[in-house]
């Protein structure tokens, strides 16, 4: 069974939580294309809203996987919520709202679940109930991984970008590269869509998995959406790579598990599919967004 269908209710009560702390970023921090500034950090040992400011206070709420807390800071102050199992989704709710109140804090958020099949409101969700320690370190450690090796890839490439992090209405870690043409999502009635796909893109992400997956995968997707065509998978590719026409994007599964994960590997499919999907879109000149940085290598090219 795959480690999604394994961990599906921890997976999901976490996912829920990281939706809490990423309604609350979507309120308080300035607004950027493609829902960037909603994008919740992987840290060292969680993810978090970064440093966020409210009524004159500025604050920042981290999922602290490692320690198995939710840490809600200010300048002077600092109160911890357990992550325990048991613990419903309105609990966490209730709890991290009398924190911040209690902090100066009037934190406001629509309290809906977004692009997830559950849309019971976290002040009334108590099916969602499930923390698991090694599940949620687990989860930890693909998240870094996929987050590491992104900006590795990401980084030095000489385009408009959006750097990885936690795009939590999926629950996918993705960075994106964005080209300067626009092209509206054709239904301005998707509140979502129409400001996340405006633009010419190709986002590179990494998902857990779902019901219909055997195996946590990394994927590229193209912006506008590939339609009546397969897009190549050839020598460049690494072995395991496909084109998935239902999906519209470029699919590589982590069959073999995190600890044989190659990050190079991923780079490579993330280079190959890059160049297929900026063929497909017809970018121009994007042999400048590899031109070579004139610096000297740090030691993060030589510390894997």
């Amino acid at each position: 069974m795959s480690f999604y269908k394994n961990n599906k209710k921890e997976i999901l009560t976490l996912q829920l939580i990281s939706q809490i702390l990423g309604k609350i970023k979507l309120n308080y921090a300035p607004q950027e294309p493609q829902w960037a500034h909603v994008i919740l950090d992987i840290t060292t040992r969680g993810f978090s809203t970064g440093t966020l400011r409210c009524d004159g206070i500025y604050f920042d709420i981290e999922a602290n996987l490692t320690n198995n807390v939710i840490t809600i800071r200010t300048t002077d102050n600092e109160n911890n919520i357990q992550l325990i199992d048991g613990k419903t989704v309105r609990d966490y709710y209730y709890e991290i709202i009398t924190v911040t109140q209690d902090l100066g804090l009037n934190i406001k958020m629509n309290t809906r679940p977004q692009e997830m099949e559950t849309t019971t409101p976290f002040e009334k969700d108590t099916e969602h109930h499930h923390y698991n320690r090694d599940t949620a370190a687990q989860i930890l450690k693909w998240f870094q991984f996929a987050n590491d090796v992104e900006m590795k890839f990401i980084a030095p490439m000489r385009k408009r970008k959006v750097y990885p992090g936690l795009f939590w209405g999926t629950f996918d870690v993705s960075c994106i590269l964005v080209y300067k043409e626009h092209e509206p999502f054709p239904d301005d009635s998707k509140v979502i869509e129409r400001a996340a796909f405006d633009e010419h893109m190709v986002e590179f992400g990494f998902w857990l998995g779902d019901d219909n997956s055997e195996h946590p995968t990394f994927f590229v997707l193209p912006y506008p959406f590939v339609s009546g065509t397969k897009l190549a998978v050839t020598a460049d590719f690494p072995e395991g790579s496909y084109f998935s026409e239902q999906m519209a994007e470029y699919l590589i599964e982590m069959k073999s598990g995190l600890e044989n994960a190659n990050p190079e590997k991923i780079i490579r499919f993330f280079d190959a599919s890059f160049d297929k999907s900026a063929e497909y879109l017809e970018w121009q000149e994007t042999d400048y967004s590899y031109r070579d940085l004139k610096m000297n290598e740090n030691y993060r090219n030589n510390n894997h």
